[in-house]
């Protein structure tokens, strides 16, 4: 679709990207959030935060251009608590911000607070939150990313998919860059205010993301491979280098053959090794077990203390391979995230060179019990997983029989104690034998725990950064930089006949 095309679908001035107003200035927030409090007259506690966003992307598959879009929007989110006691806020969000929207918006939230049946958190029942300053250090705004216009998108995958084209092959891939800002105010009940700096107060802060992905097939079914990256940098992305890369990946997975399920030795390269290991940190967001229950599901959760009659976790226990350390810095260049964050107070720590070292928490939990080391409550997100200093081609090499795997898709959980998950390999799986990649394989179906593989690593690559899909246009991307793994007795348990 043309520049001309989207202007008319969207609107006079929607698709400039040299145009600034794709994201509203810090001076334009203020004005609004100004304009909005002082419709909040009655005394009582309001919170407005504001959101911008712009996004650009581009879809094609079979070699054809499907989709090409430029749009942009705003979205101001208000919670207002009336001062009669109540705790509950009322919440609206709205796009309109003439003086006549924001004072209904403010008037609307404050009848939702008056009608709330539940009382909600209760904030006289629990002392406040920790503030903690805004992150700073990590780069998370790239100029590359905001000035990629339209037409440069357009040649981008032009050039894709004439590489495609020339190797006879078929291809489908995306193209998305994305930047964003927010401000946010508050004003909180007297009586609870503990500091000066409002928890509910931010800075402006604007942050960027890309991402390319592709895969090529062959015409006749036989083959396909993969390739793709994200940062918030699109001078980090190479196309060119993630199309040869995928062209590669398919040219060499044609005319798989079939293989017997069973344990392998198994490289996994970074991209399959960040899939995997996301379902064990998918799980990290709770220490505690249901209230007043003795059971939980949770595979870090070891049992009930008979003695103290406390439920105990397995922090602070081995439970990976020693040369295992997961953790997240927000100063990280690769792993910034742009927003300051009760989630995120600072640099984390989940596993320590193979032990448990953190777990999410409760809100309760965290403001009654662990007030004052307060670490992370939500779960998590970006992260850097450990690595050694392998090469892929050195981890063949010494592999006398075993199976190579570009990435792995369609992953569920089984077994939430244990975290058995079962899920399909994807675009390339080759034999090896005796050091060397003797043909492709069909792929398979595994059934395995990221506990039972992160045991049994023998060499471990380099970390690199690799493709994760970016959540909604409000939060920043959620990076991951690991490494390549050899693991042995990696359970596959059936063929699957998808290329």
């Amino acid at each position: 679709m043309s520049s001309k095309m989207t202007a008319r679908a969207m609107g006079p001035g929607m698709t400039k990207d040299s145009d600034d107003r794709r994201l509203l200035s810090r001076e334009e927030c203020e004005s609004i959030l100004e304009r909005a409090h002082r419709f909040a007259r009655s005394g009582g506690e309001t919170r407005i935060g504001i959101f911008t966003w712009w996004q650009g992307e581009l879809r094609w598959g079979r070699n054809r251009v499907t989709l090409s879009s430029d749009r942009r929007n705003v979205m101001l989110g208000l919670e207002r608590t009336v001062p009669d006691g109540r705790t509950s806020a009322g919440r609206i969000t709205t796009n309109q911000f003439d003086d006549v929207s924001l004072e209904a918006a403010v008037r609307g939230a404050e009848r939702i607070s008056r009608l709330a049946a539940d009382p909600g958190w209760g904030l006289g029942d629990y002392p406040p939150l920790p503030v903690y300053p805004p992150h700073k250090g990590a780069p998370v705004w790239s100029d590359a990313t905001y000035d990629l216009s339209v037409e440069a998108r357009s040649e981008i995958v032009r050039s894709i998919i004439e590489m495609v084209e020339a190797e006879g092959m078929l291809s489908v891939g995306y193209l998305e860059v994305r930047a964003a800002a927010s401000l946010a105010k508050g004003t909180e009940l007297p009586e609870l205010r503990t500091t000066d700096y409002s928890m509910w107060d931010s800075e402006y802060q604007r942050w960027t993301n890309a991402q390319l992905s592709m895969t090529v097939r062959d015409p006749a079914g036989t083959g396909s491979g993969w390739a793709g990256l994200s940062s918030y940098d699109w001078g980090r992305i190479d196309p060119e280098a993630i199309a040869r890369r995928a062209i590669e990946k398919c040219l060499a997975s044609r005319n798989p053959v079939a293989l017997e399920p069973g344990r392998y030795t198994v490289i996994l390269e970074p991209q399959a090794v960040a899939e995997l290991v996301s379902v064990m940190l998918d799980t990290m967001s709770n220490r505690e077990p249901p209230e007043n229950s003795a059971m939980s599901d949770s595979p870090w959760y070891l049992g009930v203390d008979e003695h103290l009659m406390l439920h105990r976790s397995k922090l602070g226990l081995k439970i990976v391979d020693e040369r295992i350390t997961i953790s997240h810095d927000p100063a990280d260049p690769l792993l910034g995230l742009p927003l300051r964050s009760i989630e995120y107070p600072g640099p984390v720590t989940w596993i320590d060179r193979g032990v448990l070292t953190n777990l999410g928490h409760e809100f309760a939990t965290d403001v009654k019990a662990l007030e004052g080391r307060h670490t992370l409550r939500g779960p998590v997100m970006a992260f850097r997983m450990s690595g050694g200093d392998a090469s892929i081609e050195e981890m063949i090499a010494t592999t006398k029989r075993g199976l190579l795997v570009t990435r792995l898709s369609n992953i569920r959980t089984l077994d939430r104690k244990s975290l058995l998950a079962t899920g399909l390999t994807r675009d390339g799986v080759w034999l090896i034998e005796n050091g060397k990649i003797t043909k492709a394989v069909k792929n398979f179906r595994f059934t395995e725990s990221p506990l039972f593989a992160l045991n049994n690593i023998e060499q471990l690559g380099e970390p690199v950064p690799v493709f994760r899909a970016m959540p909604i246009p409000f939060v920043s991307a959620m990076p991951a930089i690991v490494p390549a793994l050899k693991v042995r007795d990696f359970s596959f348990t059936s063929l699957i006949d998808a290329v």
